[in-house]
């Protein structure tokens, strides 16, 4: 069993110069100008580096796993027993809690979301944070991927299929059948722009059910067949194969085997200490992609 704790809504409080001033606008009305002590402009090059300097030192605990990206931060438990997972956050955020208040950080309650990750069906205690309970959320957004209670992922595809057909939307006069630009540029397009949207994070649910991993599938063969102005008889596989790109499923997983092959290069403690397991096709772990067969077009 595993929760996951996870803060938004960060106010960036890094110290400017003093030439950072600010008005306020009422119609055609401005305020008097007022000087900005603490922050950083949005956007900015340095703020995101002030910004992970400036909580370099936040607090961590031994019974926890914190995960910062940014101001993007998550804690997670894992225990068997469900009253520890909650022990344990709350023992973090207290920390937390004591760190915030005295570098002057403001946390937005309301957007902090808290998600147990378990097939128990009763109700148990959900940590707090100032005092306030965060009620158990069925999923959660985090760096672009959201994470369903079940972890079946059937939330993150659909989203990403809608984003797709948003994308999609923009550039469906440059690849559609009556377009004439050439076929060359039209596959670009999609290799470019397109795919990129619906194999993001693939090496972590690219292990969902073949179910759900169809809805991405349909999505490429509609467009791929679109591109390619295909009869209605012509095979998915044939098509494929004549344009040298890989099937979904076999595209994900060529970039999940090049993503485990590259862990140990990579220069994160949480990733590094990830426990290396034995893909199986019984267990729905994210590694069990690599199990799934391959055939190149």
């Amino acid at each position: 069993m595993a929760a996951l704790w996870r803060a938004t809504g960060w106010y960036k409080r890094q110290h400017l110069s003093e030439e950072s001033t600010y008005k306020v606008r009422v119609n055609n009305t401005f305020s008097l100008p007022h000087r900005v002590n603490i922050g950083v402009t949005q956007g900015s090059l340095l703020g995101p580096v002030l910004f992970n300097i400036y909580l370099n030192d936040i607090p961590s605990h031994p019974q926890t796993m914190l995960n910062l990206y940014a101001d993007d931060t998550a804690i997670l438990a894992t225990y068997k027993n469900h009253k520890t997972v909650t022990l344990a956050l709350n023992k973090h955020l207290a920390l937390l809690e004591n760190y915030f208040n005295q570098w002057k950080i403001k946390i937005n309650v309301e957007k902090t979301v808290a998600v147990l990750f378990t097939k128990r069906i009763k109700p148990i205690k959900p940590p707090t944070l100032y005092s306030t309970p965060l009620q158990w959320s069925q999923s959660t957004k985090y760096l672009g991927l959201i994470l369903d209670k079940n972890l079946t992922w059937k939330h993150h595809i659909l989203h990403a299929r809608d984003k797709f057909r948003h994308a999609l939307r923009l550039i469906y006069p440059l690849i559609c059948r009556n377009s004439e630009m050439d076929m060359y540029n039209k596959v670009l397009l999609y290799t470019a722009v397109l795919r990129p949207i619906i194999s993001y994070g693939c090496p972590v649910w690219g292990y969902a059910a073949k179910t759900n991993i169809k809805i991405l599938e349909v999505a490429q063969n509609s467009i791929i067949r679109t591109i390619t102005k295909a009869h209605r008889y012509t095979r998915n596989s044939n098509i494929y194969k004549a344009l040298k790109l890989h099937p979904f499923k076999n595209y994900i997983q060529i970039l999940a085997k090049k993503f485990f092959a590259n862990l140990h290069n990579i220069n994160n403690t949480n990733l590094l200490n990830l426990e290396n397991y034995t893909p199986q096709d019984d267990h729905k772990r994210p590694r069990r992609i690599l199990l799934d067969s391959y055939n190149p077009p």
